[in-house]
C-alpha cells in the first residue's frame, strides 16, 4: 500500500505560473530569476528527501505493517 502524507513544511506556491514558467516548466525572467525559483523549490526538495530517507533507513529495522496492519479488503475496516 502506498505510504500516507509526509509532514513538509516548505511548500511550493507558483502564483500566476501561466507568467512564471513557459510551457516547459522554465521560469522565464532570465537567470537571475530562474536562480530565485529553484532555490525556493529546493527548501521543499531537500525536505522530501530527507523524509524519504529518514523513512527508508527507519524500514530497515522496523516493519512498519506489524504494528499497524494495512486495510486491504474492505474500507469497513476503518471502523472502531
Amino acid at each position: 500500500p502506498p505510504p500516507g502524507c509526509l509532514p513538509v513544511s516548505a511548500m511550493v506556491h507558483v502564483p500566476r505560473a501561466h507568467q512564471v514558467l513557459d510551457e516547459t516548466g522554465t521560469p522565464t525572467g532570465g537567470a537571475k530569476e530562474a536562480e530565485r525559483w529553484h532555490g525556493y523549490a529546493h527548501r521543499t526538495w531537500s525536505q522530501l528527501q530527507w523524509w524519504g530517507t529518514a523513512a527508508k533507513l527507519h524500514k530497515q529495522s522496523n516493519d512498519p505493517f506489524a504494528a499497524s496492519p494495512a486495510f486491504l479488503s474492505d474500507p469497513a475496516q476503518r471502523n472502531a
